[in-house]
């Protein structure tokens, strides 16, 4: 199984380019998903653990280089706003980085700058 437990690590955050509307999946782990450019709005969406159990612990990074928002969203599960402790889908501006990490089986904590 490779998972945020399982590898040997990274040098550094291995990137996943996406253009468009894109559920995340178990080789994100570790990884950063990265909307260029130029892109359209877009949805990023992190599936429930029932369907993608990720390991606790496991972070995700999300960077948007382009001038239109990508929403950081969540099925099932919690996502929590660090500091705020507010829940729901999260809109990351131009330039904007953000990173989700899971606290438990069904809690993940997102905190970046340009989110809101």
């Amino acid at each position: 199984v490779v998972d945020s437990v399982n590898v040997a690590g990274f040098m550094g955050i291995p990137q996943n380019s996406q253009n468009g509307n894109y559920n995340v999946v178990l080789g994100d782990a570790g990884k950063h998903i990265y909307h260029a450019a130029g892109q359209a709005a877009a949805t990023y969406t992190i599936p429930a653990n029932s369907n993608v159990p990720f390991t606790t612990g496991t972070s995700i990074t999300f960077i948007n280089g382009s001038a239109n928002s990508v929403s950081i969203a969540i099925t099932t599960d919690t996502m929590y706003l660090s500091s705020a402790g507010t829940t729901g889908t999260r809109t990351l501006a131009q330039y904007g980085s953000a990173t989700a990490i899971k606290v438990t089986s069904t809690v993940w904590l997102i905190s970046g700058s340009g989110l809101t």
